[in-house]
């Protein structure tokens, strides 16, 4: 029996409205990676987008789906890093 990781997403505590179209366009893209980047300016709902993109696609990943916030992260040396200690390697 495969083991399911359910990755770390926290649970929405409000609802999602609308957004459809990117929530696709996501979903299109993680069809050919592992790795997708949600970027933008502070406050347009780019983690509410990831979160429900993960959730939407965290079937497809037996290991699980993982948000990484790198917002605080200063130097783009250090973006490897935080991504690896996110997910315990």
């Amino acid at each position: 029996m495969a083991r399911y990781v359910t990755g770390n997403l926290p649970a929405e505590v409000t609802s999602f409205v609308g957004r459809g179209s990117e929530v696709a366009a996501a979903r299109k893209l993680l069809a050919g990676t592992r790795l997708l980047t949600l970027t933008g300016p502070g406050g347009v709902g780019k983690t509410r987008l990831a979160r429900r993109v993960g959730e939407a696609v965290r079937r497809a990943f037996p290991d699980g789906v993982w948000l990484v916030e790198v917002a605080h992260v200063n130097d783009g040396a250090l973006v490897a890093l935080t991504v690896a200690q996110a997910l315990g390697l």
